[in-house]
């Protein structure tokens, strides 16, 4: 469950920019559809979990669903999937994507050489059957964790701003 609220340990504004950078890399990677350079940046135990809300009475607690729920070995299916075109029909044509993120918060982990960054995020995604296109925004919690002196994805949880998804979610968030 991502928690933005806490009372965060100052940080330095190196490990801030360095995160900052980290996410700009990221994104650039997957908007290229690079799924092999964005999986390099991943750990052997990644996390990887997407999440939509489930709509109710404002006074009931907020619940999430997830929809996707995978290790490293299943986003290693996914990327090889969705990287090739003659394995996949939901990404195929491919979609057109464009990652903003924005309120990005970077707080140190209790783990030693790790830190979690909290980010908005938004992502246009263009198809062919879309028409206009879909937005999906959402709030982000990334666990980064410094492995040979360069920062890797160890964890990530998406909460999806969404009740209801339209159509099959292919994209890497």
């Amino acid at each position: 469950m991502i928690n933005v609220c806490g009372s965060p340990e100052l940080i330095a504004d190196s490990l801030y920019l360095a995160a900052f950078r980290f996410l700009s890399k990221e994104g650039s990677f997957l908007d290229r559809r690079d799924y092999r350079g964005w999986f390099a940046l991943l750990t052997d135990d990644i996390h990887y979990r997407v999440a939509a809300q489930i709509h109710q009475d404002a006074a009931a607690i907020t619940k999430n669903y997830a929809i996707i729920d995978e290790d490293a070995v299943a986003l290693r299916a996914r990327v090889e999937q969705i990287g090739t075109p003659k394995l996949t029909h939901a990404e195929n044509p491919p979609s057109l994507t464009r990652r903003m993120f924005s309120s990005v918060n970077v707080e140190q982990s209790e783990q030693s050489g790790e830190i979690t960054v909290y980010s908005n995020i938004m992502v246009f995604r263009g198809k062919p059957e879309i028409g206009d296109g879909g937005i999906y925004s959402g709030l982000r919690e990334d666990r980064l964790r410094e492995v040979d002196g360069r920062w890797k994805l160890a964890r990530r949880f998406v909460r999806l701003d969404h009740t209801v998804l339209y159509g099959c979610v292919s994209i890497i968030f």
